[in-house]
């Protein structure tokens, strides 16, 4: 050890100061959340502790709030509620990141030790076994010999491979209770390097290969391979699609770009997955898109390239499984392929040339006061800088941002596709927009989708935060509506009022831009981008394509 690295010794404390001290060593520096009674001491203890409390509107939205931290700094963030129906609030959220593979604590308050036996009691929840199926670890902590273990234990699990969401739960009368311990520090995580022969293997399988693609997945992203999965794709001339969450990875201009995989219909990209006789798909989870979904021919080959393992029981030829670092596996790839150039496939070319002919092609006229989502998008990409960030909610506006907006660098569209929860995006881009490097934040919402959690509009206003929602009203749940449509021929009453939008601007003390025609979008991004105040840009959208291309 150095000499300027003493060892913490113990220190005559409380449960919940423990717990706090425990949380800020091992590298928690934001919680967000909104406290109860069997909070207190806990709440307290933030309060001379140098980790940062956001209160927030609603559990649900502090849970997503803390997700979508994870997403963007690769750290994870806390979300506090008290028991009970604080608890089950945060339900939500925190699955939307343990889906996703993003890294979060989840802290819950629970009624006193005594009470946890009894049959029935106030509020009183098993939350261990609640937060089971959504976490990679849930424990209710009941001593105080095991506290500082437990906190160091969660955080290092929340950024193991696959990253995701741990939960605690802390009973009042311990939070309370004086003992002596120390905070434990989690060790360090080191990626594993593969096993050479792994490489070797794929190597071997792709020099066999006549027309691979290469499936790129958010492990990506997580992994910060991007620069490497692009070194993969030009030396070796192999076309490059991505998931919803990890768009970025080539620019939209790209010659090997062939955008995204994920649609809930037969698209051009399916074309190119059918001409393919070798898939490497790199960080790709099957939780994104299933790949039984992928349209690959019965003797299609993959190799998978991840920090975990590949599944078994879902529905691909994999021949090889390179499994460490993902960026040293592609190092490895490149280095055993060197001199292999594979030619172009005309498949591959007819695809990514109608996905940028369908880019190209604008059917909005400036005068029309409902416009195409696609038009919509391709003038908000005309304006968004590599800095920026961009949060998608979840509806039938998800599957066309998905399809149609590019990002400009790997990581820059979030894109909740795990889980799918409606409510993501207006308190993700509350996260987001904290953050110093965000540039500015945009999040694109549906009706259906914003309202679910409103209420959160005021903790933007109260944090000072500078960021747009754009709201596309169309007065429905288009995309139940749609697939009920799709798969039936027939949809149920799924429309629904709305409210007025600039009188709920105004309620929450933001700035309102109503888009009334097309031709006004590019003046009111500009002003949006400008303003002092959070925006709430409403427009009217046209969804007359529903589910096809």
């Amino acid at each position: 050890m150095a000499q300027d690295q003493k060892p913490m010794s113990d220190m005559t404390t409380t449960g919940a100061k423990l717990l706090v001290d425990s949380l800020a060593a091992a590298g928690i520096d934001t919680i967000f959340g909104v406290p109860g009674e069997e909070n207190t001491a806990v709440m307290q203890a933030l309060e001379d502790s140098g980790i940062t409390f956001i209160l927030t509107r609603h559990e649900q939205a502090a849970a997503f709030m803390a997700s979508v931290h994870g997403r963007l700094t690769g750290r994870p963030a806390g979300c506090l509620s008290t028991l009970g129906p604080g608890a089950t609030n945060l339900v939500t959220g925190v699955a939307d990141a343990h889906l996703d593979g993003a890294p979060l604590v989840a802290i819950t308050g629970q009624g006193a030790r005594a009470r946890l036996s009894k049959s029935q009691s106030h509020q009183v929840i098993d939350l261990g076994a609640l937060f089971a199926p959504v976490t990679k670890r849930s424990q209710t902590i009941m001593t105080a010999d095991e506290l500082p273990g437990a906190v160091a234990e969660a955080v290092r699990l929340s950024l193991q491979p696959r990253p995701g969401a741990v939960h605690l739960s802390l009973p009042e009368d311990l939070a309370n209770e004086q003992m002596t311990g120390r905070p434990v520090r989690p060790h360090d995580r080191f990626d594993l390097l593969p096993d050479p022969a792994s490489v070797v293997a794929a190597c071997d399988a792709l020099n066999d290969a006549k027309a691979p693609i290469i499936v790129a997945g958010a492990g990506v992203i997580r992994s910060d391979a991007a620069r490497q999965v692009r070194d993969l794709a030009e030396k070796l001339n192999i076309p490059v699609v991505t998931s919803f969450m990890a768009k970025g990875i080539l620019p939209a201009d790209h010659p090997l770009c062939l955008f995204s995989v994920g649609q809930p219909f037969d698209d051009h990209i399916d074309d190119a997955l059918k001409a393919a006789d070798l898939v490497i798909a790199i960080g790709f989870d099957p939780i994104e898109y299933s790949p039984e979904n992928l349209h690959l021919d019965d003797s299609t080959q993959v190799i998978h390239v991840a920090d975990v393992p590949a599944a078994s029981d879902v529905g691909w030829n994999v021949v090889q499984d390179v499994q460490g670092s993902v960026s040293a596996s592609l190092r490895g790839i490149v280095a055993g392929a060197a001199g292999r150039c594979f030619d172009d496939q005309p498949a591959m070319i007819m695809v990514r040339d109608a996905l940028r002919a369908e880019r190209d092609t604008v059917e909005t006229d400036a005068n029309d006061s409902v416009s195409r989502p696609e038009d919509i998008l391709s003038r908000v990409e005309a304006q968004l800088d590599a800095t920026d960030t961009v949060l998608s909610g979840v509806g039938l506006h998800k599957m066309k941002v998905a399809r149609s907006l590019a990002a400009k660098r790997p990581g820059q569209i979030v894109i909740a596709n795990g889980l799918a929860g409606m409510g993501m995006a207006l308190p993700g881009a509350i996260a987001a927009a904290r953050l110093p490097d965000a540039g500015h934040v945009l999040a694109i919402c549906g009706d259906g989708d914003v309202l679910m959690n409103v209420q959160d509009m005021e903790t933007a206003r109260r944090l000072g935060l500078k960021m747009t929602v754009m709201v596309w009203v169309d007065g429905g749940y288009g995309l139940i509506e749609a697939k009920q449509q799709d798969e039936t021929g027939h949809h149920t009453d799924l429309k629904f009022c709305n409210v007025d939008w600039s009188s709920l601007a105004k309620a929450f003390d933001w700035d309102h831009i109503a888009v009334d025609t097309f031709g006004a979008l590019d003046s009111a991004l500009s002003r949006a981008r400008d303003a002092e105040k959070p925006v709430l840009m409403t427009l009217a959208v046209d969804y007359h394509e529903r589910l096809r291309p």
